[in-house]
């Protein structure tokens, strides 16, 4: 048996964390809980955000020793979710705060053929729990294994993660290639942690990736898609897609997309992003619609509008995104959004000498999502630029100044595009899809859209 670890305390005078820097009701959650003889902790992402300079954490996470149907006793407001091992929501209005029960990594059963691993463990079974201890020691990262304690407002530290924040390292706890095997998709949150805040991976940990990354073809699917999204929706992605290259996992998870788009077309895909970065810096954000239709911009490089013709090219085109996306596991609803972005880039370079379609198509509710997406990645090509400026023209001459932005990063999650509609967590302020119809594109009326005619009552 292990002997226990000896924590590193860190007094409140010695850290910056303050209750005032945290959500009201995440407050709430802790006092209560301590009230009630429970041990209470903010854990993961807030503490390291905190001591990163963030003052202003988004997410918050509560850990504590209360089990699961305790905590549902002590708060009305509550839901328990999870199939094994079970999490409690708190709700405030429409904010959820996630409160998980201390757990351990469970050991397989010798004397029990049937409970191998923590997956086949009954609900609720004690095995389950754990202490702060075996809480950290389970976790993947240091920089996400920190307690801040509301009984004494100490930090508790079991791994270094402390001193990994200040030196922005990415350390995996335990041994990283084990880890990386338990669960694949570490892999893939290593690289997003390192790319947002900036973060050098620790030697051992990259080299474990290097070595690991074909074992990334055996996680869930939805988890690969959703944090390779993740990496692309949020601070320095353009990075995050860099080092994705670079550990070899883009070979393995998006292959086909790989081989269309080849070196130059990844080149220009990051590219991009890059140029995203720099507005995203500057306060001015995209959709997520914009931004996976980025993914498909080295599609658009060979055009001939002399010897082809629109609607034979973007059906070629908009054929074979379809086909990569099904790899990539885009919900239909999003893909539909990046084909009628993708086949506004040709309308703009195939129509752009047509006095009718030009007018129509600017009035249209998309162009200024098209518009943006084609001056970001080609409004630098100085052989575009007569054709820019003659579309530009035109809609200059709306009275509405041009969008294409939105005030706040996009914090919808890629799967809620399964929804009917068409991206479930989205703020109040957010449209449900930036795009109405694939047809609105050219001017098109399917015959759904027409207006049914009135029958004739018979006398």
């Amino acid at each position: 048996m292990l002997s226990p670890l000896e924590p590193t305390t860190i007094a409140r005078e010695n850290h910056p964390i303050s209750r005032s820097m945290l959500d009201p009701d995440v407050v709430r959650i802790l006092y209560r809980l301590k009230h009630e003889g429970y041990e209470a902790y903010l854990v993961g992402g807030a503490v390291r955000d905190i001591l990163r300079g963030d003052v202003a954490p988004k997410d918050f996470d509560i850990a504590t020793n209360a089990r699961p149907m305790e905590l549902r006793r002590l708060f009305r407001n509550s839901r328990i979710i999870g199939r094994r091992f079970r999490l409690v929501h708190i709700f405030f209005g429409p904010k959820n705060i996630e409160v998980a029960t201390l757990r351990r990594t469970v050991q397989p059963d010798v004397d029990n053929d049937m409970l191998q691993s923590e997956a086949d463990l009954p609900l609720d079974d004690d095995r389950m729990w754990g202490t702060l201890e075996t809480d950290a020691l389970r976790r993947d990262f240091t920089c996400n294994a920190l307690y801040y304690s509301i009984h004494d407002f100490s930090i508790v530290d079991y791994v270094g993660g402390v001193r990994d924040v200040e030196d922005g390292i990415i350390r995996s706890i335990g041994d990283p290639g084990l880890r990386f095997r338990e669960d694949p998709v570490r892999m893939l949150r290593a690289i997003k942690f390192a790319a947002r805040f900036d973060f050098s991976i620790e030697a051992n940990t990259a080299e474990a990736i290097h070595n690991c990354a074909p074992e990334i073809d055996k996680a869930s699917r939805f988890r690969v898609t959703e944090e390779i999204f993740r990496i692309l929706t949020q601070k320095n992605r353009h990075r995050g897609l860099a080092l994705l290259d670079e550990y070899g996992m883009l070979d393995h998870i998006f292959p086909t997309w790989v081989a269309a788009i080849g070196r130059e077309g990844l080149e220009q895909v990051t590219e991009f992003f890059d140029v995203v970065e720099q507005h995203a810096q500057q306060g001015r954000f995209l959709p997520l619609e914009v931004l996976a239709a980025g993914l498909f911009l080295p599609m658009l490089d060979e055009v001939d509008t002399e010897h082809d013709n629109f609607q034979h090219h973007s059906a070629r085109m908009l054929d074979e995104v379809r086909s990569i996306s099904r790899e990539m596991d885009l919900p239909k609803r999003l893909l539909t959004s990046v084909s009628v972005l993708l086949r506004g880039q040709l309308y703009l370079l195939y129509n752009a000498n047509r006095p009718k379609q030009t007018q129509r198509f600017v009035s249209g509710s998309e162009f200024d999502w098209i518009w943006r997406l084609h001056d970001l990645a080609f409004g630098h090509i100085p052989e575009l630029h007569i054709m820019q400026e003659r579309w530009l023209t035109l809609r200059e001459r709306l009275p509405a100044p041009i969008g294409g932005w939105v005030d706040t990063p996009d914090q919808r999650d890629i799967f809620s595009f399964r929804g009917i509609t068409g991206g479930g967590r989205r703020r109040a302020d957010e449209p449900a899809s930036i795009i109405a119809s694939p047809h609105e594109i050219s001017g098109e009326r399917k015959d759904s859209d027409r207006r049914p005619r009135r029958r004739r009552r018979r006398r």
